[in-house]
């Protein structure tokens, strides 16, 4: 390990400013001008001329951009012999200003040489080898001669020379204790950045692994769910109930799976920094509305009256889709635990910067000591059973994040049997809607993990699709052989390629192409997608990853993009609307 003073500037590398110059140069003349009113003038300006003529030709040769790009240690030896040589000539003042019985001149000048040291020793700190010398040959000459003098019968004298060669000597002291904490704040910031690049370096890595994660773990989820919809046929036209029983218990463990491991995902990719929140202008009240509806059947089923009061005119600074995620959770569980014939409302309250969005229902209500723990991963405080079917716990955690993401936040406010209010803050914004809309009918379909999964296990109806013959680029052999076996019941005659140089070759065959984004061999399945439609060909393109950067880009091209695990619903559903 290299010593911790190696990579540090030399204390005197910025010290040598134009201002510094004349300040110092002011200060000497000044006592100059003093001293000659009590010595011959030649004396204490002949001193003074010395003096200056050093520290400027020091100032001059320092500054020097031949100099400035020399080696540290050869710029060390030059500060140093210049400032020996510097004091060597303040130091002179024991001959040159020096008047002997004149206790008040002689006064001033300890002091000078004192206020010199002093300088010195906050300049210097990082040299105390030069330090050390520096004071001793400024302040100890001058010192020495006054304990002489007193010596011979001025005792006030010798404790002024005395007194000088303590303060040289708490001065090296201080000076070397100085250095030594620098040392360590010096090593101590050394350590909080190679900490910092070891974490940014790990963030890194994070995002990375859990990018590949996300792929690689849908990929035989999305597997799974292309093969129940054959089998769910299949045992359906051999009425067998056992076989639809236990494909009944495959559905519902894969849609637990995909939310799982959805959520699970989400959590580490907004913990590593990878999603980031697109603010903008965004209405309330329409967005609480479509809310509203969205949830009005499964309100109506557990007997919950939903009722929003949001005002039109009510601007937040947010992300949309991240707002529709919280409010969606935050409805879903204030309906969830609301007892039947109760009302959940929904309202805004303005603030001077920021609108409170407040979900409230009639429910058990949480106790104060359980509050404080909502919020974390895998926590139901209602769910002591663990019951699958009323969530996993990690809802409030995302809910949270994605507020924070938008700079705001989420609190809570409840007690054991008198029901809960989860305020949502955001930030305030001018009445200027987005100039395009998030979501339009005709939009291209853009899964959400976890969406539009089959309810049940009942058969699909036979489709009637325009096309007839599809192009499937895929590399993994699992994923080919669950979409090749679909689209075939379905009717359509598929080629499979794993390459994008295969599809290339192949691109004749087939009215559609369904394409994989990650390829082999580092090819970009989205770049695959756009020369084949350039070609005429319409393509769907399917993804595990889910950074936004992939879902821009298919918008910007007009490309329609599927997450995997993709039910059979909605591919079906996707290649309709192709």
């Amino acid at each position: 390990m290299k010593p911790v003073g190696d990579d540090r500037p030399d204390p005197e590398d910025s010290a040598h400013t134009v201002a510094s110059l004349w300040a110092l140069r002011a200060c000497e003349l000044l006592c100059a001008f003093m001293f000659a009113t009590a010595l011959p003038w030649q004396q204490p300006f002949a001193w003074f001329s010395v003096i200056a003529a050093m520290g400027v030709l020091r100032w001059w040769h320092v500054n020097r951009p031949a100099f400035r790009a020399r080696p540290k240690q050869h710029r060390r030896r030059v500060y140093r012999i210049y400032m020996w040589v510097l004091m060597s000539f303040v130091g002179s003042a024991c001959w040159f200003l020096y008047v002997p019985g004149n206790v008040p001149i002689l006064a001033v000048l300890m002091s000078y040489l004192l206020g010199n040291a002093t300088l010195i020793a906050v300049r210097l700190t990082g040299d105390v080898a030069r330090t050390t010398i520096a004071i001793c040959l400024a302040v100890l000459p001058t010192s020495i001669r006054l304990i002489v003098d007193g010596l011979s019968g001025h005792t006030l004298l010798a404790m002024m020379g005395i007194g000088g060669i303590l303060m040289t000597v708490t001065m090296v002291f201080l000076s070397r204790a100085q250095e030594i904490g620098v040392m360590r704040q010096v090593e101590q910031r050394r350590r909080a950045e190679a900490a910092a690049d070891a974490i940014a370096a790990l963030g890194l890595a994070k995002s990375r692994f859990f990018a590949a994660v996300s792929h690689d773990l849908r990929q035989p989820v999305h597997a799974i769910g292309l093969h129940l919809a054959p089998l769910t046929s299949l045992a359906h036209a051999m009425q067998d109930r056992a076989a639809l029983r236990a494909i009944e218990g495959i559905s519902q463990s894969w849609r637990a799976l995909d939310d799982l491991l959805s959520q699970v995902l989400d959590l580490t990719r907004m913990d590593s920094g990878v999603v980031q929140a697109e603010l903008q202008p965004t209405e309330l009240a329409p967005l609480v509305a479509g809310l509203v509806r969205q949830h009005s059947a499964v309100a109506e089923a557990a007997g919950v009256r939903i009722v929003s009061l949001v005002k039109p005119g009510a601007y937040a600074l947010a992300d949309e889709l991240m707002l529709i995620r919280v409010l969606s959770n935050l409805m879903d569980n204030a309906i969830k635990f609301s007892s039947p014939g109760s009302t959940v409302l929904v309202a805004s309250r303005p603030g001077p910067e920021r609108w409170r969005l407040q979900v409230r229902d009639a429910g058990p209500g949480i106790s104060l000591d359980a509050q404080a723990r909502v919020f974390e991963e895998f926590v139901q405080i209602h769910n002591e059973a663990r019951d699958r079917r009323h969530g996993l716990g990690l809802g409030l955690a995302i809910a949270r994040r994605l507020a924070l993401l938008m700079n705001g936040d989420i609190t809570v406010r409840s007690a054991l049997g008198q029901g809960c209010c989860m305020t949502l803050t955001l930030p305030r914004a001018s009445a200027v809607p987005p100039t395009e809309p998030l979501h339009t009918a005709d939009a291209d379909p853009v899964s959400v993990p976890g969406a539009l999964l089959p309810a049940s296990g009942s058969a699909l109806p036979l489709p009637a699709l325009a096309v007839r013959d599809v192009l499937l680029v895929e590399d993994d052999p699992l994923v080919a052989a669950a979409t090749r076996e679909l689209l075939m019941q379905w009717g359509l005659r598929v080629r499979h390629v794993e390459t994008a140089a295969d599809a290339n070759a192949h691109a004749a065959f087939g009215q559609v192409a369904i394409c994989d984004v990650r390829l082999p061999q580092a090819a970009s399945g989205l770049e695959l997608a756009i020369a084949l439609r350039q070609a005429g060909k319409k393509v769907l393109l399917i993804s595990g990853e889910t950074h936004t950067t992939l879902r821009e880009a298919a918008q910007r091209h007009h490309l329609s993009l599927l997450i995997k695990p993709v039910s059979s619903a909605q591919l079906f559903t996707a290649l309709q609307q192709l």
